[in-house]
């Protein structure tokens, strides 16, 4: 499964969301040994933890994410524009 998000890494971060919801943040991520949790730091962000450990921090909450993935189609969850 694919999850298409607007991320950035942690050092990248920036408190306005809108900022960060531009084209070259937005990426298609392979979920396959990846998981989402929230945030502890951005409670208005999700954190995906790549199989590598690095962590992207996504616009939207958890719940939009997971409802996401729960409607995909062709196993591409994409944002709904």
């Amino acid at each position: 499964m694919f999850l298409e998000v607007y991320a950035v890494k942690r050092s990248e971060y920036t408190k306005d969301t809108e900022i960060s919801m531009v084209s070259h943040n937005l990426r298609l991520i392979e979920m396959t040994g990846a998981r989402i949790r929230n945030c502890d730091l951005f409670p208005e962000r999700t954190e995906i933890v790549l199989p590598n450990k690095s962590k992207l921090l996504c616009a939207g909450s958890y719940e939009e994410l997971v409802q996401r993935m729960a409607q995909a189609e062709n196993g591409i969850a994409r944002i709904k524009k």
